[in-house]
């Protein structure tokens, strides 16, 4: 790992650490109601991400696929999401495409972190993108930055998807 990386994720342990650490727990002991009770902040899935064992991947990935309510699916494909690789990258976008509740929540939370929008106001760019055609420029802007982001593969995905939806719009926004 180099420098840079572990500091970041030091950084985030600081902030992030003790929630995640119940999370991961919760997670090795099969328990999935935690994740299912509130939607987890990108620095949580990171965190927990890093303390993910093979055993736990597994369990993500079942909640992710098959988990009864949409927040239980969406937070366990934002914490694999997070692991590195290109298996779990696949599976959550395959995921992702075809769970429109998860994929609402997951466009939301990415919407708001990278455009620094409140979470109503992300919603309304993910649920009407051409609602927001005047500012489709700064827009594509935050998610074309966002499509390259090596940490979650979730939020490439969810990017290149506002990115298309954007994609007409983009060089008419008035300057």
């Amino acid at each position: 790992m180099n420098r840079r990386a572990f500091l970041g994720l030091s950084a985030l342990a600081v902030t992030h650490g003790a929630l995640a650490t119940e999370i991961a727990a919760c997670i090795a002991g099969s328990d999935p109601v935690p994740l299912g009770r509130v939607q987890t902040t990108h620095g949580a899935d990171i965190v927990t991400a890093s303390m993910a064992d093979k055993a736990s991947t597994v369990h993500l990935r079942r909640w992710m696929l098959d988990g009864d309510i949409p927040i239980l699916r969406v937070n366990a494909a934002g914490i694999l999401a997070k692991l590195p690789g290109q298996d779990h990258a696949d599976q959550v976008a395959r995921a992702l495409a075809h769970d429109e509740e998860a994929r609402h929540l997951y466009m939301t939370a990415v919407t708001s972190r990278v455009c620094a929008v409140d979470w109503t106001t992300a919603g309304r760019i993910v649920s009407q993108p051409a609602s927001y055609g005047h500012r489709a420029d700064f827009l594509a802007t935050r998610f074309a930055r966002e499509a390259l982001n090596p940490k979650d593969s979730g939020a490439r995905w969810c990017s290149s998807i506002m990115l298309r939806e954007l994609s007409p719009m983009i060089g008419r926004s008035p300057a």
